[in-house]
């Protein structure tokens, strides 16, 4: 079981998550071995609200298993295929009038 500290380990910064964003939905590349209950906690505990207001209200997470992309290449010639890693992706929404400031102005 991860720690609090290791459920997180990046936010994923694209243009689709950027426009779940004013939806009050952030996205992050989670633990493999995290479930909901542990990323609600994570994001409650190490995120504070936009305003500085103080702590964030979690009112969903949804996960998903994101699968590595084949990739094929040529070097001297000869083709060669390699695997980009898959990773587990978790969607957290916030309640209303929550944003989280890390997020702000991106």
């Amino acid at each position: 079981m991860p720690g609090i500290y290791e459920v997180i380990e990046r936010p994923i910064i694209t243009e689709k998550s950027l426009t779940m964003n004013g939806e009050r939905k952030y996205a992050f590349a989670v633990h493999a071995d995290a479930n909901k209950f542990q990323i609600r906690d994570a994001v409650e505990t190490l995120f504070t609200d936009g305003e500085g207001e103080g702590k964030l209200t979690v009112t969903a997470v949804n996960t998903m298993i994101v699968k590595g992309k084949i990739k094929r290449y040529r070097v001297f010639g000869r083709s060669s295929v390699s695997k980009t890693p898959g990773y587990k992706k978790a969607i957290v929404t916030l309640a209303e009038g929550q944003s989280i400031k890390l997020f702000e102005g991106v």
